[in-house]
This record gives structure tokens, sequence and C-alpha cells, in this order.
């Protein structure tokens, strides 16, 4: 799937150095996923798809280059919801790009699974990135899970994000992810 600045595609093995590049930052390695402690290289691949059913790299048009990833995770199909984590590498954070690539994320997950709603856990300094999303409706701020992780030796507060499929299907930047996606399509042919 292709947006304005960046194009969604499932993640391949050769993509694993650049992700485990991507995931070795210490702000990212701080997140409770590996404690701080992210695996060698070659121990990587299983523990990043450990509970993980899809993985798929956000790659920015212009440079062809990875500026992150989006993953879906700890599904349960009989509740209708799934978890999503979004990294971003450190030369594309704030810049929109792993943000533009998460929108195409969603429209994905709403059009490939059954799942109704999606969350994702986000500390304090990730959530003013999800802040445009709240005020459009295109996802929710559900709540905050008071001091719940250790992050440097102090106990940290965890927001709770949601995005639901019918909010999402009915969003106006999803019909102009479609209508950019026709369009590119048509000056392809």
């Amino acid at each position: 799937m292709r947006g304005a600045h960046v194009q969604i595609r499932h993640a391949r093995p050769s993509d694993y150095p650049e992700l485990h590049r991507i995931e070795s930052d210490p702000t990212t390695a701080a997140t409770w996923r590996y404690h701080g402690a992210v695996p060698p290289l070659e121990e990587y691949e299983p523990a990043l798809w450990k509970q993980t059913d899809a993985i798929l790299v956000v790659e920015t048009l212009a440079e062809g280059r990875i500026a992150g990833y989006v993953q879906l995770h700890d599904v349960d199909l009989r509740a209708g919801h799934g978890w999503f984590s979004i990294y971003a590498g450190t030369e594309h954070r704030g810049r929109g790009a792993v943000m533009e690539g998460l929108m195409l994320f969603c429209d994905w997950v709403f059009l490939n699974t059954p799942l109704r709603w999606i969350y994702a856990h986000s500390f304090e300094q990730n959530v003013g990135a999800f802040a445009s999303g709240f005020r459009r409706g295109e996802s929710l701020h559900l709540g905050v899970l008071r001091e719940r992780v250790l992050v440097d030796g102090e106990l940290a507060d965890v927001h709770v994000i949601g995005m639901e499929r019918e909010r999402w299907l009915a969003t106006p930047v999803r019909h102009r992810l479609q209508s950019l996606a026709a369009r590119r399509q048509a000056n392809e042919v």
C-alpha cells in the first residue's frame, strides 16, 4: 500500500538488520518489549516475531529507505482485537513518515483481518504524535495506566490508544488515502 510519502510492505529477513538497528536505539530499547536489552542480531528474529501476526515495514518513496515499522501482535480473534506497536528510526522521528505508515497499516488491518479494535501502549513522550488523530477522530485516547512500567529506575505512566474499525473506515483521512492510491495507480498505468 502506498501513501503520499511512504509505502508499507511485509517485512523480509533482509530487513531484520535495519529493524534491529531501529530497536537498538536507547529510546526505543527502553520499552518493556525487551526491558532495555535488545537481543543480539543473531537471536533477534524469534524475539521480533514473538506473539506477532504481521510486521509491515514503512519505506520512504523518495529514498526507498526503511523509516520504521508497525507490528500487529497479541491478536485475539474471538474478542476481535489486537495490539499494534510502531517503531521509527531516530532520523525519521517527528517527520510524519512513520505515522503515515501507521495510517496505511490501519487500513491494511481493517481490510485484511476481522479485528474490530486495535490498541497500542504509548509512553508520555509519544502521545503527542497521536494528537492530530485524536482531534480528527481516527484514534481514541482510552486512558492512562498510572506508574505501569519501570523506565530508567522510575515508574512511568502508559497511555492506551485505540482505533476502531467502523470509526477508521468512516474517517476522511482514509478516503484521502484511497483517492491518492487510485490517482497514483491511474498514473502508473
